[in-house]
């Protein structure tokens, strides 16, 4: 039986190419209670808080009294258009999940300058991916001097939202950290009930990955590229379903997608990639596309519409396969179609050529078989 601790108390520094980033993990014991005086110790004029309509009342409540004990505090939200403006001299604190974090990372005093800024994640994705990065899609984003993550935040979630958070975690031991699969995968539930220390537990183990590799490619397109591992899919796949396709469940489709692409390419073993699915599984991740999208249609939108894709593979855990200096692989459009095939369910009808290669299953529902092919979707040279 677990204990459940009473607090949780950590402190790290992230050092991200010139950027070197307090990150504290707390819970319990009235810690919240400390963020006062800390932001007062940065000296700050006024605060302007970032945060988002979808945010329970309560925590922001209770953070923007916590907030005007420090400085005279004002409220900003992200409208989805230009960067927002903040008054010269103010500190911005970013409470939120993913969207609020990078709107808040864009944000511009009225000289032009950058302001001090502060990261209050309050989703489980947030914790442990994007709040730690100062990679956005067009580049550097503002590093903040202070991640603040406090898990009494997650107890407000739906316990889909918190599995689908997990997904990071994940992708972190696939791709970065395999000496954890065994202890991470012991501390799985499919059915959820996480108490604090393994939360904590999990979000530590993404923060050491990142700090390992962020350290000298803070953009993430060398080695740090291994953070995007699954990503290629899990965009398309979005930018498909909508916002009712959690990015998380997203993911975790992107990291079977991408297993069975290295797959069929030579570079993983079938051992490695029924690994894949093992911790996936234990996780309780999504394994099915969602009803409607179409292998076929899925992998133009990842190509669009090209030959090819570019993503992320592993020649084995841990292990990402460097393509000509970089860890972006050309995918042929029809090994990445086949892969996503494997997400049909067997009792679903896939229109037209995509039903049949859905059909082609070994017991267990892993496709039989690898294609033999000539050019970029014939299986890739270990190096």
């Amino acid at each position: 039986m677990s204990v459940h601790p009473s607090s949780v108390r950590i402190d790290r520094s992230l050092l991200s190419g010139p950027a070197h980033v307090r990150v504290q993990i707390r819970y319990g014991d009235g810690s919240a209670g400390e963020l006062p005086g800390i932001l007062r110790e940065l000296g700050p004029g006024r605060i302007a808080l970032v945060t988002g309509p979808g945010l329970p009342r309560e925590h922001a409540a209770r953070v923007l009294r916590l907030l005007g004990a420090a400085a005279p505090t004002g409220v900003l939200w992200p409208d989805g258009g230009g960067p927002l403006v903040v008054p010269d001299g103010a500190l911005v604190v970013a409470l939120g999940g993913t969207r609020v974090i990078a709107a808040a990372g864009r944000a511009r005093c009225a000289d032009g300058t950058r302001p001090a800024l502060v990261r209050l994640p309050t989703t489980l994705r947030a914790m442990s991916d994007t709040a730690l990065s100062v990679a956005g899609p067009g580049g550097r984003i503002s590093a903040p001097i202070l991640v603040r993550i406090q898990l009494e935040f997650l107890a407000t979630l739906a316990p889909q939202a918190l599995r689908a958070g997990l997904s990071p975690l994940l992708r972190t031991v696939l791709a970065v950290v395999p000496a954890s699969a065994e202890r991470v995968a012991s501390r799985l539930r499919p059915g959820g009930g996480y108490d604090p220390g393994t939360l904590a537990s999990f979000v530590s183990l993404c923060l050491e990955a990142r700090a390992a590799l962020a350290c000298h490619d803070p953009l993430e397109r060398g080695p740090a590229a291994a953070l995007r591992y699954g990503d290629t899919v899990a965009r398309a796949l979005r930018s498909l379903a909508g916002p009712d396709l959690r990015h998380g469940d997203a993911l975790a489709l992107g990291l079977r997608a991408a297993a069975g692409v290295s797959r069929r390419s030579g570079l993983l073993d079938p051992a490695d990639e029924a690994a894949h699915e093992d911790l996936l599984d234990r996780a309780g991740a999504a394994r099915a596309l969602p009803g409607g999208i179409l292998p076929r249609e899925l992998a133009a939108a990842v190509t669009g519409g090209r030959d090819q894709a570019r993503m992320v593979l592993l020649r084995g855990p841990g292990d990402p396969y460097a393509h000509h200096g970089g860890l972006l692989t050309p995918v042929a459009a029809d090994v990445l179609e086949a892969a996503l095939a494997q997400l049909v369910p067997a009792g679903r009808r896939v229109p037209g050529p995509d039903r049949d290669r859905a059909r082609i299953q070994v017991p267990g529902g892993r496709d039989s078989g690898r294609p033999t092919v000539d050019g970029p979707s014939a299986p890739l040279p270990r190096q």
